[in-house]
Parts: structure tokens; C-alpha cells; sequence
């Protein structure tokens, strides 16, 4: 009986398991259909402003805008605060580190602490961001970011900033990803102007200077919105993955437990009926024996 009863326990624990295993998932899928629709829309607002400055720095002979002039980088790894996500963590700080020198010419911020954990031994990071886990949480820690980035160009003046995100592809497929925030690629920019829908000439009206700043503004506050949430859709479908592992794992055990306990009670009403017939038995045959009167 105590074994039954170690087993009747084993399996209402991993029926609670995998009970917060289909929770999560269900969370999980929510999370990615939010981060999807936030994704989409900052790809098509990052398309108009990639055409706006297409226009604006279209007599611009240089390959690349807004040129910084020192020799120090700033690296922004993004990665997840919380575990149970399979080796996304893994694949970004692994990706990052590849591509980092270790020396005092880069400067490294890390969103997640779970990638913090993962390069602060390796690396002197500059300051570390917590994940928003909703869609509305991005705004306030883009800012934060925004506000870390003008601090170091004050610092010291910056060459390159440079993105590095888990981008989801199809059939929940993850890739991770490299992209220049600053210098701007006019190049690149030139490609969204060369398919311009109308012959007419793109003109603007504001003074240039000053188009150029406030589009850059938006241009950078976009790219890093962009990233936090093709990371979050990364983040959620590995979890997912990693969720439809264990969630595999705990119907096997749980059909191992049941068996166990189909197998034992079987054998307990076995023996307590055998108990009773061999009581019977007994019963009967000193029956038998007692003296007639």
C-alpha cells in the first residue's frame, strides 16, 4: 500500500507538471502572436523612414551616414531575463562572443540576464537591461538604452554601434543576426529609393539639419524596438520548443506511473484476494474438523 501510495503522489506532481507546462506554452504562443504584430508594424514604419532618408542624404557621396570618428564600438546583445528557453541563451552569448574582441575598444551592454550571466566573466559589460515581457514594456527600456548609448558617445567618441538578436524564421526556426545600427548604410537606403512608386522628384521642406536629426532619432529608436521584438518572438518560441520537449518527457513518465500503478494494484487486489480465499480456506477446513455433537 505505501508503494501505491508513492505512486498515486508521483503522478498527481506530474499532473501538476504538466499542467504549468501547458500553461507556459499557451503564454508562450500569446506572447509570440503580440511581439509578431509589433514586429510587422515596425518593419513597415522602418521602410518609411528608410526611404525618407534615402531621399534626404540622396547627394551624399559617402557609402555610409552620420560617420562616427573614434575607434570604439558599442555592442548590444539581447538575450532573455528568465530560463527554461532551450539553448537560445546559449546560441547568443556563443554568437556574440565570436564576433567581440576582448579589449578596451568595445563597449558591451546586455539586455537579459540570463546573457549577462553568461559573457560577464569574459567581458568588463557596461551596464545591463531587463526584458519587457509585454509589448507596451519595449518603449521605456528602448529609451533606457537610447539614453546609455548618448552617455558613451559623450564618453568617448564611437565608431560603430552594432545589434546582435535571434531572429525567428519560418517553422519555428531561429537565426541569429548582426545589424549596424550606426553608421547609417546609405547603400542599403538607396535600395528603398531606387523602387520610388512615381516619377516625381522627392523634395523636402524643413531645414536639412534638422529632418536629418529628428529622422535619425526615430531611425534608432525603431532599429532597437525592432530587435527587442524579433528577440521576444525568438525567446518564446524557443521556449516553446523546449516546453514541447518536456512536455514529451512528462507523458512518457506519466504513462510509466500509471502503468506502475495499474501493475501494483493488480497485484494488491491479487493478493487481498488470495488473502481472503486462503482465509476461507482455513475457515472451511477447521469447519470440517470441529467434533460432531
Amino acid at each position: 500500500m505505501t508503494n501505491l501510495k508513492s505512486l498515486k503522489k508521483s503522478i498527481a506532481s506530474t499532473e501538476s507538471l504538466q499542467s504549468i507546462v501547458t500553461t507556459m506554452k499557451a503564454h508562450a504562443s500569446t506572447q509570440i502572436h503580440q511581439f509578431e504584430r509589433a514586429a510587422q508594424a515596425s518593419v513597415s514604419y522602418r521602410r518609411v523612414l528608410d526611404t525618407a532618408l534615402a531621399v534626404l542624404l540622396a547627394d551624399e557621396e559617402k557609402k555610409t551616414a552620420n560617420n562616427g570618428n573614434g575607434d570604439r564600438t558599442i555592442h548590444i546583445i539581447f538575450g532573455s531575463d528568465h530560463g527554461l528557453t532551450g539553448n537560445f541563451n546559449e546560441r547568443m552569448s556563443f554568437f556574440a562572443a565570436q564576433q567581440i574582441p576582448k579589449d578596451t575598444h568595445n563597449d558591451i551592454l546586455v539586455v537579459g540576464q540570463q546573457v549577462y550571466d553568461r559573457l560577464v566573466t569574459d567581458y568588463a559589460i557596461k551596464d545591463s537591461f531587463s526584458v519587457p515581457q509585454t509589448e507596451d514594456g519595449i518603449v521605456p527600456i528602448v529609451q533606457r538604452l537610447l539614453f546609455k548609448i548618448d552617455q558613451l558617445r559623450d564618453e568617448a567618441p564611437v565608431g560603430k554601434i552594432v545589434l546582435y538578436y535571434c531572429k525567428p524564421l519560418e517553422n519555428a526556426v531561429l537565426q541569429e543576426e548582426i545589424e549596424l545600427l550606426f553608421p547609417l548604410n546609405l547603400e542599403e537606403l538607396a535600395k528603398n529609393h531606387d523602387g520610388w512608386e512615381t516619377n516625381r522628384i522627392s523634395i523636402y521642406l524643413m531645414d536639412k539639419e534638422t529632418l536629418l536629426s529628428n529622422l535619425l532619432q526615430q531611425y534608432f529608436f525603431l532599429t532597437l524596438y525592432r530587435a527587442f521584438c524579433y528577440s521576444l518572438v525568438s525567446e518564446n518560441t524557443s521556449r516553446i520548443n523546449s516546453m514541447n520537449s518536456a512536455e514529451k518527457n512528462i507523458e512518457e513518465r506519466l504513462n510509466e506511473f500509471n502503468f506502475l500503478y495499474r501493475m501494483k494494484r493488480q497485484t494488491s487486489i491479487t493478493e487481498e484476494i488470495n488473502d481472503l480465499l486462503s482465509g476461507f480456506r482455513s475457515l472451511k477446513k477447521s469447519k470440517k474438523n470441529l467434533p460432531e455433537e
